[in-house]
């Protein structure tokens, strides 16, 4: 490989400056390149040297002025103060906070280009005042007549009004705003930029500048350079080659572009004429290196993961990892970089990572926002309280048991921010003894955003509520991250596009070089449309791309190894399209391109679930269960193995987020509801009447109080939009159910709830061996079943008009759209889902238990089974009665004995030794268990 432009420009200072570097100052556009400049010019000197200042160029320009670059965070905070004062809108920080980065980006660049606000952001109505204004050329005026003309006719359209409406009073922000920073001594980079640019005399500390690396300068940058390379104090060092260079070419070999591709090439040649070249343009060791031979590959691959494994078998490949710093991975979407962390070959110890970790994949993070919803959404009482679901998650962090958790009635936006911010530095003392470097580095960075924020709301800068301060939160820590330290100089380099710049390798791995990745971000997104930031010479969406078109190429012209890897899959937001610049590059560059494509050698192979055998840790915790309720019944006959998860293990569903309703929460709801309205009559008459049930359907706010009181026993409040539309159709299932039971009066309620407990004591058999053999002998079990019923009523039966008992059960769900035709189906697993069957087990056992009990049905009256389903009942003449192949059951006893039969044949089912617990065969069951992730699916 030929010498790096980085050595090429030590050689250059030496021979032109010797080893006594300290009254010079090298100026780059990142940081990163110094590092390896600096050891080419002290291995060059052989002797010591007196290094030169390395300054970035944003260093450069703020060593010369009194303002201080603002904290981004404020910078919104105070750019949303003059977007709400200039424009009258009251829109919240959070919401606004993607807008203000917008606008700030806008303002940025429109000074970075020392561009007139005024003129760009005026309000031009009509396309004849662009007469007036004398400073347009003629093509900027045809540019802008062009944007206009969709605004000269129509205008009274309400989105162009609005759009020219909001357009006026950017003017006005931008001057409010930067008088508000200026006032504070601060400012946004392109104000600072500008106002350096624009002073006449600057106070320069060092002799000479060397300016190392630019491509595309903005109008602060070349009147910088101008004015130093005037003063005699600044030199050039540019990075290119002549495959990208327009016709004719610097260098004899020619080099024309075909088409003129490269859209870089023009700025760089702008440059080369305004700010000579220190390096000989000529020289081909230095400027004709893409055109040489050189391995190319492009591998295609399906998915992301795939390329950052591939990244393991590359470096390993030819032994590609000894070469150390001339050796890169480089990623075109950084996202990737934590699965080719985990992909690294442990041969590949020396390695130099220069992207950050993201801040949000830390376990401190999850912690802050866990804290942020126990301080905001789980307070209670006036913040003497938390709300136990937020409480319990927050308990179950792995950091949790190193807080002082203690509740706080006056937690405004401050005070909650400090107090957050003690907490996390309670972790980071904590585990600080541990040494985990990322533990510690993370608890860092978000202590520092947590401090930042309270600092301005301490000032009054940050003036928003709780809520919205956790929403914003959670953007800043989204878009931080982490930085690794080591060595940048030894090991293999993982880096992304931007830090590549001026630095050269020999062989070099492109990951993720996808169109939308390289070139990044090249949308126009702006407030200025595209013509107007044309004809005001503001950075374009073709700058964007030129940009990129060089770092690509630049990477790629002294390498002589190269590998580039694009994700060809079209799901999850993937085109699926190689990058324009690799088109571009197998068209043009006249080098052999091998293509290949990653596939996976592994066979997919489908997890199946297991079942568990009754060994005699887990009998025993069997005949632990003297006590079975139907939905464990129903469990057991949907799938044996969630009965063991739930019943033997003992594992846990999942708790519902009390912010919003499940459809279990909804029924608890309802059905609270309920008992609260039937108690409160009951209380005061054991007959339930007409008028009883009118009081509550002619009063909506008797009835409403009933709905907000199960919302408070059920500790949930309907204080968001879900939550009230929820409440909105409880009421109506409430006013539902009410007149269908006025249709039945006069009747009673005989128990409700906690009131209406029935169990029953049953005995069964199962062969004392196991085997369900008729031969074998039996071993008696005795077990007690039951539960609690919805509601207990006594009716007039319509066809009999003698009494009759029913056993209600509220059903807030869809009714099914068949009846079961026998017993037998109640039992059998392939109905439990279609035909809600496990509905059925429920209602005939408590109503069998009622009709043999002496408590509840003295009289021995008929019972039957009733399954109110009250989405789908119609307003007249309905009856719950459950049905058994069309056939009402008026009096469950007649099918007492088939269904004890099938009942007890289960148990012994979920009894014996031999009989292990199986996974059930039905996938579609799996669908919403809470244990299907246990099951491998």
């Amino acid at each position: 490989m030929n010498k790096t432009f980085l050595e090429y420009v030590a050689e250059d200072i030496i021979s032109k400056y010797g080893t006594d570097l300290s009254r010079i100052a090298v100026v780059f556009p990142n940081k990163r390149a110094a590092l390896f400049l600096n050891e080419h010019l002290a291995r060059l000197a052989g002797q010591p040297v007196w290094s030169p200042a390395y300054i970035t160029i944003s260093d450069l320009f703020r060593q010369h002025t009194d303002l201080k670059t603002a904290d981004p965070i404020k910078l919104i905070c105070d750019i949303h103060k003059s977007f709400t004062k200039c424009t009258g809108i009251d829109e919240t920080l959070d919401h606004f906070y993607g807008w203000g980065q917008l606008l700030l980006a806008d303002f940025d660049d429109i000074d970075k280009n020392m561009a007139d606000a005024d003129s760009i952001f005026c309000n031009l109505k009509d396309i004849h005042e662009l007469d007036d204004i004398s400073y347009l050329d003629d093509e900027q005026k045809e540019m802008l007549a062009r944007f206009f003309a969709n605004f000269s006719d129509d205008i009274d359209s309400e989105l162009k009004k609005r759009f020219l409406s909001l357009w006026s009073h950017f003017g006005d922000i931008y001057h409010d705003y930067n008088r508000r920073l200026t006032e504070q001594g601060i400012g946004y980079e392109g104000a600072i930029y500008r106002k350096v640019a624009s002073e006449q005399t600057l106070h320069l500390k060092y002799d000479k500048y060397l300016f190392v690396g630019f491509n595309l300068l903005q109008k602060v940058e070349r009147v910088l350079f101008s004015r130093l390379m005037k003063e005699g104090k600044a030199k050039f060092y540019w990075d290119f080659d002549e495959y990208y260079m327009p016709s004719p070419s610097p260098l004899p070999s020619g080099g024309a572009l075909k088409g003129g591709a490269l859209v870089s090439s023009a700025p760089t040649n702008l440059n080369l004429s305004d700010f000579p070249n220190e390096l000989d343009n000529t020289a081909p060791d230095i400027y004709a290196n893409m055109r040489r031979p050189k391995r190319i590959r492009f591998i295609s691959s399906p998915t992301e993961n795939a390329q950052a494994r591939f990244a393991s078998n590359w470096l390993l490949e030819n032994d590609r990892y000894k070469a150390g710093r001339k050796t890169a991975v480089v990623m075109c979407d950084e996202s990737i970089l934590l699965p080719i962390m985990h992909s690294l070959p442990p041969e590949a110890d020396k390695v130099n990572i220069t992207s950050g970790f993201p801040l949000a994949m830390t376990p401190v993070a999850s912690l802050v926002m866990l804290l942020f919803d126990l301080y905001t959404l789980g307070l209670r009482k006036k913040g003497t309280a938390f709300n136990p679901h937020y409480l319990k998650k927050l308990m179950a962090h792995p950091y949790a048991h190193h807080l002082t958790i203690s509740t706080s009635q006056h937690l405004t936006t401050s005070t909650i921010l400090h107090h957050i911010a003690t907490l996390i530095k309670q972790v980071g003392i904590a585990t600080k003894p541990e040494g985990d470097a990322l533990t510690q580095e993370s608890v860092f960075r978000m202590f520092t955003i947590l401090n930042r924020l309270a600092t301005l709301a301490d000032s009054g800068d940050l003036l928003v509520d709780n809520t919205t301060l956790r929403r914003l939160v959670s953007q800043l820590v989204s878009s931080s991250s982490i930085p690794f330290h080591g060595e940048p100089v030894v090991g293999v380099q993982i880096m992304g596009v931007l830090e590549t710049r001026n630095i050269d390798f020999d062989h070099l791995l492109l990951l993720s070089c996808n169109e939308g990745n390289m070139p990044k971000g090249v949308n126009d997104s702006s407030f200025i449309p595209y013509t107007i930031r044309k004809a005001h010479h503001l950075t374009t969406i073709d700058n964007k791309v030129a940009l990129y078109s060089y770092y690509f190429h630049r990477l790629l012209q002294r390498a002589g190894d190269i590998t580039i890897a694009y994700n060809n899959s079209t799901d999850n937001g993937h085109t699926g399209e190689m990058s324009r610049f690799m088109l571009q590059l197998l068209v043009e560059s006249g080098q052999k391109i091998d293509h290949y494509s990653l596939t996976a050698k592994n066979h997919p192979t489908p997890l199946m679930p297991k079942p568990i055998q009754k060994d005699e840790a887990t009998l025993s915790k069997l005949q632990e269960i003297t006590r079975l309720s139907p939905s464990a019944l129903n469990t057991y006959i949907r799938c044996p193995l969630a009965f063991y998860y739930q019943y033997i293990a003992h594992i846990q569903e999942p708790h519902p987020d009390p912010e919003t309703i499940d459809n279990r929460m909804f029924g608890n709801i309802f059905h609270r509801a309920a008992y609260l309205i039937y108690k409160d009559i009951t209380d005061r008459s054991p007959l339930i009447e007409k008028a009883h049930i009118q009081a509550y359907l002619s009063n909506r706010t008797l009835l409403a109080n009933a709905v907000d009181r199960a919302f408070q026993a059920e500790q949930c409040t309907p204080n968001n939009g879900l939550q009230i539309i929820n409440r909105e159709v409880i009421i109506q299932y409430i006013t539902k159910l009410l007149k269908i039971d006025q249709q039945l009066c006069p009747f009673s309620i005989l128990a409700m709830e906690e009131e209406a407990k029935v169990y029953t004591q049953l005995s069964f058999t199962i062969p004392s061996g196991g085997a369900l053999v008729s031969s074998a002998p039996t071993k008696q079990y005795n077990l007690t079943i039951g539960g609690i019923i919805d509601r207990l009523d006594a009716v007039t039966d319509k066809q009999t008009g003698k009494p009759r008992i029913r056993v209600v059960d509220y059903k807030t769900g869809n009714q099914p759209s068949s009846p079961i035709k026998n017993i037998d189906e109640i039992f059998d697993p392939n109905n439990i889902r279609s035909k809600h069957s496990n509905y059925y087990l429920q209602a005939i056992l408590y109503s069998l238990i009622v009709s043999r009990s002496e408590r509840w049905n003295p009289a021995n009256h008929p019972v039957s089974p009733a399954l109110l389903f009250i989405k789908q009942a119609p307003a007249n003449h309905y009856d719950p009665t459950l049905h058994i192949d069309k056939h009402p059951i008026s009096d469950v006893t007649v099918y007492e004995e088939e269904f004890l039969t099938k009942l007890k044949h289960t148990l012994a089912d979920i009894y014996s030794p031999d009989t292990p617990f199986t996974p059930t065969d039905d996938r579609k069951k799996c669908e919403l268990c809470p244990y299907r992730m246990l099951c491998g699916l």
